[in-house]
């Protein structure tokens, strides 16, 4: 399934400032960017990456005959680990200036991660 961007004029615009992805996507949100999912006449619109997400996380989800929330979640875990292993690799062990969007990135994704983790309880499930 083919995924762009309807303005890639303002993507362009934003994708060059140096801020965060979160911010970056705000920004073309604000511009009255959208993204569109699909091919061969079968394309949607989304006015809101959240809405984009939520969509094709239901679609998936469908696709698969139901609502496997821990395979999918199992999945993106696995993606998480895979981009995490990546990222150390690239970085290096030396001393050096980490752009401030990398670091923020890195820092919200270990606070989420670690609140999934401590509140997680398959007891209440």
């Amino acid at each position: 399934m083919k995924f762009e961007v309807t303005n890639p004029k303002a993507w362009k615009a934003v994708n060059e400032k140096n801020i965060p992805m979160t911010h970056k996507i705000k920004v073309y949100e604000k511009l009255g960017g959208a993204y569109r999912l699909g091919e061969d006449g079968g394309e949607q619109v989304f006015n809101k990456m959240t809405e984009l997400l939520k969509h094709k996380i239901q679609e998936d989800s469908t696709e698969n005959g139901g609502d496997y929330e821990v395979s999918m979640s199992q999945k993106l875990l696995d993606d998480i680990i895979k981009n995490a292993t990546e990222l150390k690799e690239k970085m290096g062990t030396s001393e050096y200036n980490v752009e401030a969007w990398v670091q923020d990135h890195i820092s919200q994704a270990q606070n989420f991660i670690n609140q999934a983790n401590t509140g997680f309880n398959k007891d209440q499930q």
